[in-house]
């Protein structure tokens, strides 16, 4: 059960990670922004820890257990932001909105359900929390480029921004409002971190990490 799960996890997210990527070649789109979603790089993390789970569904040690706790908490913080915040921002159709609803919905849903519910799970300890400093690198490399480049991403229909999602925006909200958002989405990372550990260790039958 863990490997079919898993396994339809892992193809979902790479199908909508190459689909995606192929439309952006096609329109001349910018690769490196592609890259710099929070959304892209979690799907790639989660991606990555389900087909090595596939592979090896009681797959443990410190090394997974960062990529595995990483992955998790950055699909579920994902999937909150843009069903609470994001959705409905950008008209998609076409391959764009199955991508799209691939990213956002159905791979968050799926990861949780699966960690929650499907055994083995993997056992995380507090050496997995050393996927923060993957979050706080994102964080400070998207408003340094802000300010130091010129991306260009679409926010809203018709509407650009040099950060990838609109909250994050310093020019149009303040340093201050996009200080205490990035703290918020910290607090919630860490509450969501604290949980998966707990539930890791409620049980014995995962690999030890």
């Amino acid at each position: 059960m863990s490997r079919i799960w898993h396994g339809a996890i892992a193809l979902i997210a790479t199908v909508s990670l190459v689909t995606q990527f192929i439309l952006v070649l096609d329109r001349d789109g910018s690769v490196v922004n592609f890259f710099s979603y929070f959304t892209i790089q979690s799907n790639i993390l989660v991606a990555i820890a389900c087909w090595l789970i596939v592979i090896r569904p009681d797959r443990g040690g410190t090394a997974f257990g960062i990529l595995r706790l990483g992955g998790l908490v950055g699909i579920t913080i994902t999937g909150i932001i843009f069903s609470t915040i994001l959705a409905g921002a950008v008209e998609l159709d076409g391959i764009d909105w199955w991508t799209d609803k691939g990213f956002h919905y159905v791979v968050p849903a799926m990861a949780v359900i699966g960690y929650v519910f499907i055994k083995p799970r993997t056992r995380l300890d507090k050496s997995a929390l050393w996927f923060l400093a993957w979050a706080i690198a994102w964080l400070a490399y998207t408003l340094i480029r802000a300010e130091a480049g010129s991306p260009r991403y679409l926010v809203e229909d018709g509407n650009y921004s040099k950060v990838p999602y609109d909250f994050l925006d310093v020019d149009a909200h303040g340093a201050g409002a996009v200080a205490v958002v990035s703290v918020g989405v910290l607090v919630i990372g860490l509450a969501l971190s604290a949980f998966y550990v707990w539930l890791s260790q409620r049980d014995d039958t995962g690999a030890s990490a």
